[in-house]
């Protein structure tokens, strides 16, 4: 650490400041400089007027950081005025450095040693001067030897004082030291300005460290401060919601939003909906989705699924099934994406799926849509269960409360049901209700099906499945390698040649089948004379 004592001689650095036109740097720490148009006018003034009213100028142009200003009066006063350089005009010098383009710490430095070779001891102002330049310029270092030399003279620091120490410990991202001596401020009764809990604020919001807001806010309310500006807020809504910091968003939202103090746009109010869904706080996302109700902007599918999932996440079953009815009123219809987080809900219990179809009933009863995607969740819920007799009973209830009707999912998942129970009877009714009602197959019907005829122990079981596969083909699709194996398993197991046939197509299509191969090989029965394996017999 570089070791500086400011009232005894020391070695001075070259300047690092840049003259200006045909300038030169003094021996006092300011700068001749060429007068620029309109300039002229203004040394004219300071000319003309007494000392005491050219110091006052001097101290309004270092207040406000004029740095030009500043070096211009300065001198005047020394080379023209013959005014020997002391603590003031030094001071002025220090503070033009608040200047946030022309200021430097370095400049400090520069300036503090220059008045220990001149013999001239820096007063509590000066100090001062140095700590509010600090706060634009920081550089702990010198802060501290400043902050050790007020000490050792027993200087007070000033409310001014402390809130430039602070800030410029902030601006150093010492944020512990200058949290630490805010506490100390308020611990000794030192009126805290309000820019400087924004300042900490709008830092611990950029951190993401909500809990200090919250303390730091807490802290302010309480003490009934009342300036507190609606931007600081507003940046408060914007960052924790971003964040999905729920205590700091809830917080901020009821302070602010709930009284109609603060109005936030549509991006923050999704923000917010979003952080209510995920900690299950349907009462946030239902005024959420009162405030975006208001606006013109059409309400889309994600402000309706936040909601859905804060009811869901808190326990609300009735409630979010009322989100999917009134998404159905609304043109917004619920796809199968929407309702995943409720099959994932119901399938949790044996009761839950049995509880949400009475309530569709009742739902339906009430004159709502009741999307069928609602139902597709229950039906998926009670396969997850085994219990097919009920995803039955679901869908047959869906014919009386879905106005749609059923989809390709609806079958789908009903004949996965069918796979799991080995109902190839059930399956097979099921497929020719789809075709009764128009509804198309994908490939993940023609799958399930072929699953369904291959598990079955029935002597044309096998060849159902096989024709199922054979008619997918030509609808360009292929069943999953899964089912593939399977296939392939059961055909020779059959001693169904065939086999041969699927796994050499398998390998056509850029599968691995060399395992598979090599357990065929191992455990084909052969049943057909002649035949060699690894050939693929083309009558089939």
């Amino acid at each position: 650490m570089r070791q500086r004592t400011l009232h005894c001689n020391s070695l001075h650095r070259p300047s690092s400041g840049v003259s200006l036109s045909q300038g030169r740097v003094s021996r006092y720490g300011y700068q001749t400089v060429a007068l620029k148009n309109g300039d002229s006018k203004d040394g004219e003034v300071l000319r003309t007027i007494s000392k005491s009213a050219v110091y006052e100028e001097l101290r309004k142009a270092s207040t406000k950081g004029d740095f030009e200003r500043v070096q211009r009066i300065v001198q005047i006063l020394v080379e023209e005025r013959c005014e020997a350089p002391n603590s003031r005009i030094y001071t002025a010098l220090i503070l033009a450095n608040t200047s946030p383009t022309r200021g430097t710490a370095a400049g400090l430095d520069e300036l503090l040693e220059e008045m220990a070779r001149e013999g001239i001891m820096p007063d509590s102002a000066t100090y001062h001067a140095v700590l509010k330049v600090l706060a634009i310029h920081p550089d702990y270092v010198l802060r501290n030897e400043i902050l050790d030399e007020l000490r050792s003279r027993w200087f007070t620091l000033s409310t001014d004082g402390w809130h430039d120490v602070v800030a410029g410990c902030i601006r150093d991202r010492q944020i512990e030291v200058a949290l630490g001596k805010l506490d100390q401020m308020h611990r000794m009764g030192v009126s805290v300005h309000s820019w400087l809990h924004d300042l900490f604020v709008y830092t611990f919001c950029d951190t993401g460290d909500f809990d200090e807001v919250l303390r730091i806010m807490h802290y302010r309310v309480g003490s009934d401060e009342l300036d507190l500006s609606a931007t600081l807020w507003y940046y408060m809504l914007d960052t924790a919601s971003r964040a999905y910091h729920y205590e700091t968003t809830l917080w901020v939202w009821r302070k602010r939003v709930e009284p109609g103090y603060l109005n936030p746009s549509s991006g923050i109010c999704i923000n917010v909906l979003n952080t209510a869904a995920r900690h299950g706080d349907f009462r946030l996302a239902s005024d959420v989705f009162r405030i975006l109700g208001n606006r013109t902007n059409a309400l889309q599918a994600y402000h309706y699924e936040a909601l859905f999932e804060s009811y869901l996440a808190a326990d609300n079953l009735r409630p979010s099934l009322s989100v999917l009815t009134l998404m159905a009123a609304s043109n917004v219809a619920p796809t199968e994406a929407t309702t995943r987080p409720l099959y994932l809900y119901l399938r949790a219990s044996a009761e839950l799926p049995t509880q949400a179809l009475k309530m569709l009933r009742g739902l339906r009863e009430a004159g709502k849509l009741v999307p069928t995607v609602a139902i597709n969740a229950i039906i998926e819920a009670f396969i997850h269960q085994n219990d097919l007799t009920s995803a039955v009973e679901a869908y047959k209830t869906l014919h009386t409360v879905c106005l749609s009707g059923p989809t390709t999912a609806t079958f789908n998942a009903i004949f996965r049901g069918c796979s799991k129970a080995g109902r190839k009877d059930l399956a097979m009714f099921m497929a020719s209700e789809m075709l009764a009602l128009k509804v198309q197959p994908d490939a993940l019907s023609y799958d399930r099906l072929i699953l369904v005829c291959i598990d079955g122990t029935g002597v044309n079981d096998l060849d159902d499945g096989w024709r199922y596969f054979v008619e997918m083909k030509g609808k360009g699709w292929w069943p999953r390698k899964g089912t593939l194996i399977a296939m392939a398993r059961r055909c020779c197991e059959r001693g169904d040649e065939r086999v041969w046939e699927l796994v050499e197509e398998m390998d056509g299509m850029g599968m691995d089948v060399m395992g598979l191969q090599r357990w065929v090989a191992e455990n084909w029965k052969r049943n057909r004379r002649g035949y060699k394996p690894g050939r693929a017999n083309s009558n089939h």
